[in-house]
């Protein structure tokens, strides 16, 4: 049976990330290289993409948060989520459903996306042709420059990347108590895709008041500046300084 998460670094600390849309475990790459020895990284594994890319891609949310909680609540060793972009929805609901299940992850940390309940959601993109897909994608923002760039792998990556989208497009926020989890919120100084009202309001879904910090970077944090992105993940985890 093909895992839900793949590891991409050992280490003691475990770190279970989920990309960006239509990313998967090999986008990891750079940032994995900054992190010190005792975190260990791990990424969701979805069909659809990379190793998984015969598979259909999921497009069901719900079944889909279900079965990436349950395999993450059998996990007994300490472990934080950490979602980056449109994957830091996700991270989110599957953090609800694995306390809902009985785990407790230690920490949830998102990246680049406001709250779930004001995030402004592209419904209409995932059902465009190919073309309009792509030129409204890469005018909004939603893909990282150097694969805005290389049209080549469009057919490649527009499977995964609809499928996500379309994840997103059907998600309507469903008000629950907040989470027992404590939440930290990176963002880049310069995206101007965020609000300061749409990043407060992550705290609404913790019962701990949320972290936010600032980086030095647009909304792509992890491909313009993984060290520092690295370093302020290692520091929300407690751990030691990162790799230089």
């Amino acid at each position: 049976m093909t895992p839900w998460y793949v590891q991409v670094k050992e280490g003691e600390r475990a770190l279970v990330a989920f990309p960006h849309a239509g990313g998967g475990p090999a986008s990891l790459g750079e940032l994995a290289g900054h992190f010190p020895p005792e975190v260990g990284l791990w990424s969701v594994n979805l069909p659809g993409r990379q190793a998984r890319l015969a598979e259909e891609p999921r497009t069901d949310l719900d079944g889909l948060v279900d079965d990436l909680a349950r395999d993450l609540a059998g996990w007994r060793e300490p472990y934080t989520l950490f979602g980056y972009c449109s994957g830091a929805l996700l991270a989110f609901l599957v953090c609800r459903r694995v306390v809902e299940l009985g785990g407790r992850p230690e920490r949830l940390v998102v990246g680049s996306f406001a709250a779930p309940d004001v995030t402004l959601l592209l419904r209409r993109l995932p059902s465009l042709p190919s073309w309009l897909f792509w030129e409204q994608l890469i005018e909004l923002g939603g893909v990282p420059p150097e694969l805005a760039d290389r049209e080549a792998l469009w057919p490649v990556l527009e499977p995964a990347l609809r499928a996500d989208f379309g994840l997103l497009a059907g998600y309507h926020h469903r008000p629950e108590p907040p989470l027992p989890v404590p939440i930290s919120v990176l963002y880049g100084a310069r995206d101007a895709s965020l609000t300061r009202g749409g990043l407060l309001g992550w705290r609404r879904q913790s019962v701990h008041r949320p972290a936010l910090k600032e980086l030095d970077s647009t909304h792509w944090l992890a491909e313009e500046t993984p060290d520092a992105l690295a370093a302020a993940i290692v520091e929300e985890m407690g751990c030691a300084s990162v790799t230089a």
